[in-house]
């Protein structure tokens, strides 16, 4: 039996908890005292003071107040303000509370708390005339427009003298959530426990000090950690629906033999099936949400028709009743009184009370399931794990009342990635059990994750509230303008974007509407309104279209009014695959829709994609039923989507007529014909080229570009063809938008675009494919035991149905591969992705692409996208274009350390990013872990595309600042020093010369590449770095070679002819700053092994490779790049703008380099490129480095564009400077004594003396530091911020190395001999003899 939760708000009898303020069980947890910050000190007692004393005399002397506070013979607005002072001051500790003029009458904090006070005839959810003279609103109103509008400011009072409610800043009142305490109740009923609960929520300690952040107190503390204790709830809640499920599956296929039969000769397919069940719990769902909400019934609805349903039929009935097991039993008649409700809801019972909703319970939506029978045992199973969850003490009811919607979503979204499968010999229902290699993964696998609302919330500040604004200020009725703007989500899964925004809109609605205090029917029909005028979604997954629907309709359900149709609004399709503008299809099909893919017949593709390139060039024979062999206009439809959208939707006839007029309206010849072309250009990227050179040209069913434009015109092409194209195109769930959504598209767009796109490469994922079809290749433990099974699979006996699955799985590899090359389409043929469609094409830029193609003119689009987006090479012609367009509105970088997104990497950066027109600048954040932090000023910096061009001028990509001083910090930077390579400039724009090489690559060069002990075998002898192979030797057999071809090594004839020398190759890992000789490889030629100072103190020691390469291929591959010097100058380009240093470049040995060292190649002479050796290991270009790099890659792209001192800079005092030091740090082995010679140097290696190394480093860091512009607090800025900044300034710069050093000397020793340096060099006259001001 369950037991009674403790959060029970009984167990507070004069509180009300309304929404998610703080969840009900961190405020049982605060009862209790076992929330954080609840000692004694952290509520500012004095010593010897306990909270339970406090509070028992904080109750007496509240109840003093308040009992003169009855007595007064007139209660005006003046004395419920004195009453609310003195009572906040001496019972809830508001010692800093202070009067103010104006609605808000109270503040403390420095107004931080703001409270709001209305006389006690004045309830707090209506107008009170106290409150303004030319426009009354009511308390709760006041407060709300006060929270929004101080950035200080985020909890506040509203009170009337009899009720003190404590709210938060809440960008949307149509589901408001406070908690409110009826202080008349508590002091009059001796209720000590309510007001204990009060002081321990309320007090002003709560609220944090003046001049904190607004988010840094405790009750939003509790907030966050109420949240995520939900988040812990949710999961639990999803895994019970996932059992219920199972319980309902097994229990229908247990009990119908006819249905185990169907689907085991696959009459019902399983997942059409199995999302019967899915809506079935849905409707669970929906009903347990209206009836705990009291929306369900119309308020005309009779007290008996309430009684009857609630006893006999009402699922709070069937909770309770699963609660004892005894009710599981094995008749049937609990699942049929279900289907009596189902009954009633699609048209209505007035017995029941119930009204018609029809939409989720429309007829004919569970034709299997409404047919079947249920047992109780199963039903009511399914039932207890819907309505019950454990607590962590026992089984708590689930309480749909406070759950929000978009929680929902978060748990019923998971649903999304079951994949079924029968067991049993069909009769129960199971799911594939490994959750990594077997589920089916339709949402997580395909990179979409449920969205924390603090995410959305911050979206929609930026990419929604100023459309609002704009809106409301350029009309005469704000309302009328509010509901005629557009919202759409193009990969809406659960509707948690639409819903958010869509509560926005309403809450402006309904205050345009009511003149200013709107109710909660106010609230509730405005957002009815928005939702089926204004919110427009499109999912991939038809399961989740469902999902958006079903959640609208739990939002907008409205006690006696039917369902909202949706289906005009929200809609199935693949918003990446199909036409976008229909002006594409008079250029015809692309040549890329005819690239042979997996399983084509070249001749084939050859054939049509001539025959399609006449056509396109006009020499087809093209036979228009309009117009001859004109080539007609594209047409618009604007008007399909207009006149839908005007209809009503108040009964259910009104309704029906919407439906009918839709399905009207989408039948018609002109929009059926253009889908015909639509789908015929689509289809030509996915339809197999296979059978050859047709016999007849016009009984073909692979289409060209002459079927578009015979569709186009009107009339139908080969009947087989047309019934060919739509069939493809409607298995890929072609999305063609300016069919779907004309009137929207004909106007230019929407006026607001968000969402959070899936994150995936557009590549099948072989495990997702098999999850259900085939278990054991999806658990194939990796891809080669997975690639044998497939191949398998094709070996199969023809007709059987492992042949069947491969035919299946070359279709589904084939589609995708189809998708790519239509996302590659370039922009001149009309493809849709020209800026993002190429390289290893991933969709979230594909939808960054779509969302800004998506907003109108004076729209904007707002997304959470991988921070790639404004950093990567393969995306940076996009983000350019937004820079140069000026399209860039705000862009938030979130790591995800603090796990916002628990199922993605924690070490994922992620960004949200807003699209407007005409931005003048762009405000820019990084490395956030909470949204919290937005509101720390230091952390936010504006850009405008000049000041990005300045920064980055080739790529017009973002830099990546901590904090506004780093911003401004590197902004100097670059207005004193060039960059490396500026393109535009041409040879002006490389003064260095430069240019890059990859020597060797280490996957495909692989064959080249020989071990020691494969070297030894060989013949070959060690001879210092080199391995030397002298004379003849016996003629070698076949050797084993790792990488080498095929597996073998293979020494033809009888031995070398003449000496051969095998080179050592140098990895990344290898080389550090001044430092050749960083690391090695044991003996084992596998383990990785740092060489210490001992050993490098050695001249002649070098530590050995993991492989050696022929030196002829060196010299052949440095002869091709001109490079003739006995040592090479490069860089690392695995790096991180958070390891101790970033940019490792140094000097080091002729010899083999893998791709993982960029080569730095110029014709400079010696001395000018020690002098580029030394600026690249500076701190000064380190720190500019690390605000370039936004992943793990430091790309030619990224170091073209870091400011370089260029080689006029260094004159002869400077180069006087700067030579013997970079040499002394350089040549401290023999292998680079071609090195020391071309600068002169004749003598030994320099000694390894780490104390000597760190001075020279430090003078060449103060100099390039005071090269570069810097002051010295500036450069002690650069060194550690925080001990410029304070410790909680939000920028790091070199943090692990001040821990590394303070670990290992005791002290940041590179910040002391720095500076030390700087000051040394200014003392003496250094600088200034350098001419370094």
């Amino acid at each position: 039996m369950p037991r009674k939760p403790v959060t029970d708000i009984a167990a507070w009898p004069a509180l009300t908890l309304e929404g998610n303020l703080i969840s009900p069980a961190m405020i049982a947890s605060i009862d209790r005292r076992e929330a954080p910050e609840q000692g004694e000190a952290d509520y500012g007692l004095r010593k010897g003071i306990s909270i339970r004393d406090e509070i028992s005399l904080a109750f007496r002397v509240g109840q003093a107040h308040y009992a003169d506070f009855l007595t007064a013979s007139a209660v005006s607005a003046t004395a419920t303000i004195r009453f609310v002072r003195d009572f906040l001051r001496e019972t809830l500790g508001f010692a800093d509370l202070r009067e103010e003029a104006g609605p808000v009458a109270l503040t403390a904090g420095e107004g931080r708390v703001p409270v709001v006070v209305v006389p006690p005839a004045d309830e707090l959810d209506r107008r009170s005339a106290t409150l303004s003279q030319d426009r009354s609103r009511s308390a709760v109103l006041v407060l709300q427009d006060r929270l929004g509008a101080a950035e200080g400011a985020l909890w506040g009072l509203a009170t009337n003298g009899r009720v003190l409610r404590l709210m938060r800043d809440n960008a949307s009142l149509t589901r408001p959530a406070y908690i409110e305490a009826d202080l008349a109740q508590i002091f009059e009923t001796e209720d000590v426990a309510s007001f204990a609960l009060v002081w321990l929520l309320m007090h002003r300690t709560r609220f944090g000090r003046a001049g904190a952040p607004a988010t840094d107190c405790a009750l939003e503390r509790w907030r966050e950690a109420g949240a995520k204790a939900g988040e812990a709830a949710r999961d639990r809640l999803a895994g019970q629906v996932e059992l219920a499920l199972k319980e309902l599956g097994s229990g229908f296929l247990e009990a119908n033999r006819e249905l185990r039969e169907k689907l085991a000769a696959q009459e019902i397919a399983l997942t059409e099936w199995f999302n019967e069940l899915l809506r079935l719990v849905y409707r669970l769902i929906f009903l347990m949400v209206a009836e705990d909400r009291n929306l369900l019934h119309p308020p005309a609805a009779g007290v008996e028709e309430r009684r009857l349903y609630a006893e006999g039929y009402s699922l709070a009935m069937l909770r309770a009743q699963a609660a004892r097991r005894g009710a599981w039993d094995r008749h049937h008649d609990r699942y049929e009184g279900l289907k009596v409700v189902f009954r009633a809801l699609a048209g209505g019972e007035p017995r029941l009370g119930l009204p018609a909703l029809g939409g989720l319970f429309a007829p004919g939506l569970l034709p299997t399931l409404e047919a079947a029978r249920l047992p109780n045992r199963a039903f009511l199973s399914a039932i207890y794990r819907l309505g019950w969850i454990s607590d962590g003490a026992g089984m708590a009811p689930v309480n749909w009342q406070a759950m929000e919607t978009e929680e929902l979503g978060s748990v019923y979204e998971s649903l999304l990635e079951l994949q079924p499968q029968l067991a049993e010999e069909g009769r129960r229902l199971v799911f594939a059990s490994d959750a990594a290699e077997a589920r089916g993964n339709q949402r997580k696998t395909t990179g979409s994750y449920y969205t924390p609302d603090s995410l959305v919330q911050a979206l929609l500040d930026t990419a929604l509230d100023p459309v609002l604004d704009r809106a409301e200020a350029a009309a005469e009725d704000p309302a009328e303008a509010l509901l005629s703007l557009t919202v759409v989500d193009p990969a809406c899964g659960s509707g948690h974007f639409l819903l958010a925004a869509a509560r926005r809109i309403a809450t402006r609605v309904a205050r345009h509407r009511a003149g200013g205090t709107p109710s909660a029917e106010d609230f509730r029909h405005a957002l009815r309104d928005v939702a089926r005028r204004c919110l427009h979604g499109v999912d991939r997954n038809p399961m989740a279209v469902e999902l958006t629907k079903v959640a609208l309709w739990i939002e907008t359900v409205d006690p006696g009014l039917p369902l909202g149709f949706f289906d005009a609004q929200i809609r199935c399709g693949d918003s990446l695959l199909g036409v976008f503008d229909l002006t594409a299809l008079e250029k015809g099909i692309p040549d890329g829709a005819y690239k042979p893919l997996a399983g084509d017949d070249r001749e084939t593709a050859r054939h049509f994609a001539a025959r399609n390139r006449s056509e396109r060039a006009g020499q087809g024979s093209l036979d228009f039923a309009r117009g001859g062999g004109a080539l007609p206009a594209a047409r618009q439809f604007a008007s399909l989507g207009g006149r839908l959208r005007a209809l009503p939707e108040d009964t259910p006839e009104q309704v029906a007529e919407r439906a009918r007029l839709f399905a009207a309206l989408r039948g018609g010849p002109e929009w059926y014909a253009f889908k015909v072309a639509c789908d015929a250009y689509v289809a030509a990227f996915l339809v197999p080229k296979t059978g050859g050179v047709p016999a007849n040209r016009h009984t073909v069913t692979i289409p060209t570009t002459a079927h578009v434009w015979e569709a186009m015109a009107g009339r139908m092409p080969f009947g087989p063809l047309v019934g060919r194209v739509v069939e493809l195109a409607e298995a890929a769930r072609a999305f063609h938008w300016p069919l779907e959504f004309p009137d929207v598209m004909a106007r230019g767009g929407f006026d607001v675009v968000l969402g959070n796109p899936p994150w995936e490469r557009i590549k099948l994922q072989e495990q997702e494919f098999f999850a259900a079809r085939s278990p054991e290749i999806a658990a194939a433990p990796n891809k080669a035991a997975r690639e044998r099974l497939i191949k398998a699979l094709e070996k199969a006996p023809e007709g059987s149905p492992e042949r069947a699955l491969h035919a299946a799985f070359l279709a589904a590899k084939r589609e995708a591969e189809a998708a790519s090359e239509f996302a590659r389409t370039p922009g001149e043929e009309g493809g849709r992705f020209p800026l993002t469609g190429r390289g290893d094409i991933n969709t979230y830029a594909l939808f960054a692409e779509l969302f800004a193609r998506l907003a109108a003119p004076q729209g904007r689009a707002g997304m959470i996208v991988p921070t790639g987006i404004a950093t990567d090479a393969t995306t940076a012609p996009f983000f350019a274009h937004l820079v140069a367009d000026r399209r860039l509105v705000r862009l938030v970088d979130f790591e995800n350390r603090a796990g916002l997104f628990p199922a993605v990497d924690s070490r994922m950066k992620f960004s949200l990013l807003t699209l407007g027109r005409d931005a003048p600048a762009a405000e820019f954040a990084f490395f956030l872990t909470d949204v919290a932090q937005l509101a720390d000023a230091e952390r936010r910096f504006t850009l405008s595309p000049e000041q990005i061009a300045r920064l980055n001028p080739n790529t017009r990509t973002a830099p990546v600042f901590r904090s506004r001083a780093d911003a401004d910090l590197t902004a100097k930077i670059y207005a004193r020093v060039p960059v490396l390579v500026e393109d535009a400039k041409g040879p002006a724009g490389n003064p260095w010369g430069v240019s890059f090489a990859r020597l060797f690559d280490m996957a495909n060069d692989s064959a080249l590449f020989r071990t020691a002990a494969q070297l030894a075998a060989a013949g070959f002898v060690r001879q210092g770095t080199a391995w030397v192979a002298e004379g003849a030797r016996p003629r070698q057999g076949v050797l084993a070679a790792e990488g080498g071809g095929a597996g073998l090594f293979d020494l033809p004839g009888a031995g070398p002819r003449a000496p051969r020398r095998y080179l050592p190759l140098y990895e990344a890992k290898m080389i550090h700053q001044f430092d050749h000789r960083w690391a090695g490889y044991a003996e084992d030629g596998e383990t990785t092994l740092d060489i210490p100072p001992e050993r490098k103190r050695d001249p002649g020691f070098e530590p050995d490779p993991r492989y050696w390469v022929p030196e002829e291929e060196v010299e052949q591959r440095l002869r091709a790049k001109g490079w003739s010097r006995g040592w090479l100058l490069g860089w690392r380009d695995i790096a991180r703008a958070t390891d101790e240093r970033t940019v490792i470049a140094t000097v080091f040995p002729r010899v083999g380099v893998g791709n993982k060292i960029p080569l730095i190649l110029s014709n400079e002479t010696p001395e000018f490129l020690v002098a580029l050796s030394g600026n690249l290991s500076s701190l000064v270009f380190d720190f500019v480095s690390r605000q370039k790099i936004g992943g793990t890659t430091l790309n030619f792209f990224i170091f073209n564009q870091l400011p370089v001192l260029p080689p006029a800079f260094y004159t002869a005092p400077r180069l006087a400077f700067l030579l013997p030091r970079v040499l002394e740090l350089t040549y401290t082995s023999h292998a680079l004594a071609p090195f020391a010679r071309d600068l002169g140097h004749t003598g030994p290696p320099f000694a390894w003396d780490e104390a000597r190394r760190a001075r020279l480093r430090a003078e060449l860091d103060a100099f390039y530091a005071r090269a570069y512009g810097l002051t010295r607090d500036e450069m002690r800025y650069i060194l550690d911020p925080a001990e410029v900044k304070g410790p909680a300034y939000p920028s790091e710069t070199f943090r692990v190395l001040k821990e590394k050093e303070i670990r290992l000397y005791g002290e940041y020793r590179t910040a002391r001999l720095t500076l030390a340096a700087w000051d040394a060099m200014e003392a003496d006259g250094s600088f200034r003899a350098m001419d370094l001001p």
